[in-house]
C-alpha cells in the first residue's frame, strides 16, 4: 500500500505540471500510463484508448495482464515482465496484446522501471505502440520479395546445371537428416526397451536381496541403481521423445520445457498461435523441436539469463519461432558467421536442417540477450489432420 500512496504522490506531482500533463495526455500514437509496483493501473492517456480501446474511468485500478493473451496470463508471462524492468531497469519487447472487444494487435513494448531517490521501486511506466500495419506490410513485402526471388529463378537457365547438383546434394543432405532422426530413435529405443529394461531387473534383483538379508545396507547400490535407471529413461526422451510421435508437437515442446526447469534455473514461457494447434508432417515436427531443444540447450549453457520466451506462430504458408533470451548475448562474429566451437555444431545443424525445408534462421542481439528467429515454410508441405 505504500508503494501505490508512494506512486499516487509522484503522479500528483507531475500532473501539478501543466504542460507535461497535456502532452502526455494528448499523444494518440502511442499508449502511456503508469503501473504501480504490483502492475496495477494509475494514469491513462488519449492515445491509450483509441489502442487499447477502454475509457480512463474503466481501466485504472485494473491490472495490466487484461492486455495480454490467455495463454500469457496463464503463464504469468506480465508479472515477468515486471520482474525483468524492476530488474534491468527496462524491459522491451513485441508481441500480440488484446483490446477491449477482445481483438488482437501487434503491439512493441517499453517497460521502464521508476525509482525514487532512495533507489526504492515506485512503480513503472509503460509505452505501447500498435504496429499491425507495420507488420502486415512487412510480411507482404516478404511475399512479393519471394515472389521475385522465384521469378528470376526461371530466367536464370544458364544455372540449371549448378541448380541441378545442389538439389542432390540437398537430397543427399536430407537423407542424412532422416538418417540421423532414425538413428536417434532406434538408440532412445534400445536405451528405453533394452537396457532401461535389464536395469530395472537388476534393480528389483538388489530389493531382493536386500529383502532375504535382512536388513544389509545395500542402499547405496540401489540409489545408484535408480540414479542410472533415471538418466536411462532421460537419455532416451531426450534422443526422441515417445510424445512427438503419439502426442505431436505441442505436448512434446511442453515435457521439454518442464524437464529444463527442473535441471536448472531458466524459465521459460511458451506462447503459441493457435491455441488448437496442428498437426504437421513429421520433418516440420522434429525440426521444430530439434530448433527449441538446441536454443533452450544454448541458453542455459550460455546467456547466464534466469529467463527465456518462446513464441510459435502458425501462418498459411509457414511457422515461425522465436525464442528470446535476457542474458548476456553473443559476440559480434557470431552473427556474421565465425562461430565458436562450442555452438557453432548446434546453429550449424539448426541452419542445415531448416534449408532443407526452404526456411531460414536469424540470430540477433535482443537489448539484453539475443532473439533467434526460425522460419519454416508450409507451401510444399501437408499438415496432418
Amino acid at each position: 500500500m505504500r508503494a501505490i500512496d508512494d506512486l499516487k504522490v509522484a503522479t500528483n506531482d507531475l500532473q501539478k505540471d501543466e504542460s507535461f500533463r497535456l502532452l502526455v495526455e494528448s499523444v494518440q500514437d502511442y499508449a502511456i500510463f503508469l503501473l504501480s509496483p504490483t502492475g496495477h493501473i494509475m494514469t491513462w492517456n488519449l492515445g491509450a484508448e483509441r489502442i487499447k480501446g477502454y475509457k480512463a474511468d474503466e481501466i485504472i485500478g485494473q491490472h495490466f495482464s487484461s492486455f495480454y493473451t490467455q495463454d500469457a496470463r496463464e503463464s504469468h508471462w506480465p508479472e515477468r515482465e515486471l520482474e525483468i524492468a524492476a530488474r534491468e531497469g527496462r524491459f522491451q519487447d513485441e508481441g500480440w496484446r488484446v483490446k477491449k472487444d477482445a481483438t488482437m494487435f501487434w503491439a512493441s513494448v517499453t517497460i521502464t522501471a521508476l525509482r525514487g531517490t532512495e533507489g526504492r521501486l515506485r512503480g513503472f511506466s509503460k509505452v505501447t505502440r500498435d504496429l499491425t500495419e507495420r507488420r502486415a506490410l512487412e510480411e507482404r513485402t516478404q511475399q512479393l520479395n519471394k515472389e521475385l526471388r522465384n521469378r528470376m529463378g526461371q530466367l536464370i537457365e544458364s544455372r540449371n546445371q549448378l541448380e541441378l547438383r545442389t538439389l542432390e546434394l540437398q537430397r543427399l543432405s536430407t537423407k542424412l537428416m532422416a538418417i540421423q532422426d532414425e538413428e536417434r530413435r532406434r538408440i532412445a529405443r534400445e536405451l528405453h526397451d533394452d537396457l532401461g529394461q535389464e536395469l530395472a531387473a537388476l534393480k528389483m534383483l538388489i530389493d531382493l536381496t536386500a529383502l532375504r538379508t535382512k536388513g544389509a545396507d545395500i542402499s547405496q547400490v540401489a540409489e545408484s541403481m535408480d540414479r542410472a535407471i533415471a538418466k536411462i529413461r532421460n537419455m532416451s526422451y531426450q534422443l526422441h521423445p515417445p510424445l512427438l510421435d503419439e502426442s505431436g508437437l505441442m505436448p512434446a515442446l511442453h515435457w521439454l520445457l518442464e524437464g529444463f526447469g527442473k535441471r536448472s534455473n531458466l524459465e521459460v514461457s511458451l506462447d503459441f498461435t493457435p491455441v488448437a494447434f496442428p498437426r504437421f508432417s513429421k520433418e516440420i515436427e522434429i525440426s521444430v523441436f530439434r530448433i527449441v531443444q538446441e536454443c533452450v540447450t544454448n541458453v542455459c549453457r550460455h546467456s547466464g539469463s534466469r529467463d527465456a520466451r518462446i513464441d510459435i506462430l502458425q501462418q498459411p504458408d509457414r511457422i515461425t519461432i522465436k525464442i528470446r533470451d535476457y542474458g548476456k548475448g553473443i559476440a559480434a562474429d557470431m552473427l556474421t558467421g565465425a562461430l565458436p566451437v562450442a555452438t557453432g555444431a548446434g546453429i550449424g545443424g539448426m541452419t542445415e536442417r531448416l534449408k532443407q525445408l526452404g526456411g531460414e534462421l536469424k540470430i540477433a542481439h535482443a537489448e539484453p540477450g539475443m532473439l533467434v528467429e526460425a522460419v519454416v515454410p508450409l507451401f510444399s508441405i501437408s499438415h496432418i489432420d
